[in-house]
C-alpha cells in the first residue's frame, strides 16, 4: 500500500501494445487502475505512480530506493570492476 497524489494514469487503447511488448502492469489501486509497471529482463526499469517520499519518517529509504541503488551498483561493478589489489 503506498500513497500517491496524481490525475494521470495509463491510456487503456495502449494496454494490449504494451502488454505484448513485455511490459508488465503489477500494481493497481482499489480501482483496478494502473498504478506501477515493470520492464522484466532490464536491470531497472519501474513506472510508478506512487510517490516514494511519502512513505515513512524519513530515516529510512524506501525499498524502491534502495533497490534502485543496489541495481545501479551491482551494474556499476559489472561494467567497471575493481582492479585487483597489489
Amino acid at each position: 500500500m503506498e500513497r500517491y497524489q496524481c490525475g494521470y494514469g495509463l491510456n487503456h487503447r495502449h494496454l494490449e501494445t504494451l502488454v505484448a511488448h513485455g511490459l508488465r502492469f503489477t500494481g493497481r489501486d482499489d480501482d483496478g487502475q494502473v498504478r506501477v509497471a515493470e520492464l522484466p529482463g532490464h536491470p531497472f526499469f519501474l513506472a510508478t505512480l506512487f510517490q516514494p517520499e511519502l512513505a515513512g519518517d524519513g530515516d529510512e529509504p524506501h525499498p524502491m530506493v534502495r533497490a534502485f541503488a543496489s541495481a545501479a551498483a551491482a551494474r556499476a561493478d559489472r561494467r567497471h570492476p575493481a582492479a585487483p589489489v597489489r
